[in-house]
């Protein structure tokens, strides 16, 4: 890989460490854009149309035209930026914004010309011994704000989150709003109760993640128990596995929430899941 990493920002392709943005670019005034993260394995792009479809349907949500994507061929981006890093298992960031605005303001121009930023970024998943041991959850309620299936850069509460459970030594925080579980502060949940793995049903308060998909399409390949459903506070607790997937880690058991133990380790099922994901990567990402 070369010493300095090619990122692309509106057409151009350049040094990461050199890149630089606009302070008048609303992306920075006010977390006005969405973005994807997409895993790269052995220089393919993973579920990539999939991507491609929330990524327009998040632009739509905000009011930025999905036609920039017909004209973008970020495929075509991603593959450059795959190329002349040499990147092989990578994580690929695409970060949309509404773009530069000249005066700051809350009301945008409807002439503001999007700002369009690919960039790689290396992240190491959990070892399979990490996942065999399981990690800790804490429980927090869910304060972001209600249009939460749109994958914004406006992160503040999930960063919050994110860091009370770093602080708190536990991998997650899982989100509960009126006593049900919405997901984690960076993650789909899933419990297992019963042999019938659960996750809550889509809705306007958590992300329609990608790889909770690839979990769902596992299942079903599988024939697993799979339902989409409400899961209160207590069954979150009373469950007999529970897991969490993102793009960077597909499985990632929890063993303990707050002071209960769930499991001395990763459940049969979680396992069973876990060992699918990695088969379906080595058999069709060669």
């Amino acid at each position: 890989m070369s010493t300095s990493e090619f990122v692309y920002l509106n057409g151009e392709y350049s040094s990461k460490e050199t890149t630089s943005l606009s302070i008048l670019d609303r992306g920075f005034l006010f977390g006005d854009g969405v973005y994807e993260l997409i895993p790269i394995y052995n220089k393919k792009i993973f579920y990539v149309e999939d991507h491609l479809k929330r990524l327009r349907s998040s632009l739509e949500q905000i009011n930025i035209s999905p036609l920039l994507l017909d004209t973008l061929n970020l495929i075509k981006i991603i593959n450059k930026i795959i190329k002349i890093n040499d990147y092989n298992d990578h994580y690929i960031y695409i970060h949309i914004s509404r773009g530069v605005q000249q005066k700051r303001n809350h009301v945008y121009s409807d002439d503001c010309k999007p700002t369009v930023l690919v960039m790689g970024e290396n992240y190491k998943p959990f070892s399979r011994s990490d996942i065999v041991k399981g990690k800790k959850a804490i429980c927090e309620e869910d304060y972001r704000w209600l249009k939460s299936n749109i994958k914004s850069t406006s992160l503040l509460a999930n960063v919050l989150i994110k860091n009370k459970a770093n602080n708190s030594n536990s991998y997650e925080a899982l989100l509960l709003r009126d006593g049900l579980l919405t997901e984690g502060s960076a993650s789909n949940v899933f419990i297992v109760k019963g042999g019938v793995i659960k996750t809550p049903k889509l809705s306007n308060k958590l992300l329609p993640g990608i790889t909770r998909k690839f979990l769902a399409d596992l299942i079903s390949l599988h024939n697993l128990d799979y339902a989409e459903c409400d899961i209160s506070k207590d069954e979150l607790f009373d469950a007999d596995e529970i897991f969490c997937s993102s793009s960077t880690n597909p499985v990632v058991p929890i063993t303990q929430l707050d002071d209960k133990t769930i499991s001395d380790s990763a459940g049969v099922i979680s396992m069973d899941l876990y060992n699918h994901t990695q088969d379906y990567i080595r058999k069709n990402f060669k």
